[in-house]
This record gives C-alpha cells, sequence and structure tokens, in this order.
C-alpha cells in the first residue's frame, strides 16, 4: 500500500523548484480521489489583450493529473507521466483572478489513469475543463 502524502510533502516534492512553483501552483487541498490547486493570474500568465494565454491552464490541468496519480502510487517503486492532455477554454481569465483547478479520478488502472480537471475562477466561473490520461510506470 502507498504511503499517503501529506499537503505539505505535495507542496515540497512536487512544486518547490519546479514549473508549478513558478507559476505561481499552490496545493491547497487532498482528498482520497481529488486535489486542489490555485493559481493567481499575474504578469506571467499573460497574452496580447491582457488575458491569461491558454497554456496555463494546460499547465495547471498536467500539474493537478501528475499531484493526483500519485495519491495511488508507491512512489519509491512507480512514476507516472501525462501522455494525453486536451482542454476546453470556456472563458478568459485576467490578472487578479484566483483561479482553482480541481482534479478528479475518472479511472484508475494498473498502467493508466484518467483525471477530470476544472478550472473555475474567484466567481466560481469555468474558465477551463481539461482531461489528463496518466501513464504509470516502474522505477
Amino acid at each position: 500500500m502507498q504511503k499517503k502524502l501529506s499537503l505539505e510533502e505535495v507542496n515540497t516534492v512536487f512544486t518547490q523548484g519546479q514549473l508549478p512553483e513558478s507559476f505561481g501552483i499552490n496545493i491547497i487541498e487532498l482528498g482520497d480521489d481529488f486535489a486542489v490547486g490555485t493559481l493567481t493570474v499575474d504578469e506571467r500568465h499573460l497574452r496580447p489583450g491582457n488575458i491569461m494565454n491558454g497554456g496555463v491552464s494546460l499547465v495547471l490541468i498536467e500539474t493537478m493529473g501528475s499531484i493526483s496519480s500519485c495519491l495511488f502510487l508507491d512512489l519509491d517503486k512507480q512514476n507516472s507521466f501525462g501522455i494525453q492532455v486536451n482542454a476546453n477554454h470556456i472563458s478568459i481569465a485576467k490578472p487578479g483572478d484566483v483561479l482553482t483547478a480541481r482534479s478528479e479520478k475518472i479511472h484508475i488502472g494498473k498502467t493508466t489513469q484518467i483525471w477530470d480537471v476544472t478550472i473555475t475562477n474567484q466567481k466560481e466561473k469555468l474558465v477551463s475543463s481539461g482531461r489528463i490520461t496518466m501513464l504509470v510506470t516502474d522505477r
């Protein structure tokens, strides 16, 4: 059985000094089969027109799927990798918007996992919706 990761461990192992930290992603909640992270949109995330680049949503989906996947792994023996990610951008985000990304388990298999990720703003308006397929491998 895998060791249950604490919120502090996740923020240290999966974000510190890595892409999620440089993007400003913070993991704020972990459940048995979900994870929640936040990001405040700022100048790092913008495209022309002063709106968030859609790639930021994909980074959030990939990050949340990767972290969520590890809830079901023995990290001493296994690893997981995103092998397919897609997203639908529903509305725009602007500087100062606080985005919340929540992953939800769809499928947990021996070698694959599928996670749905919804990204909403501070008004609970849907910004993006995506899905990531994770490949589970031995280390």
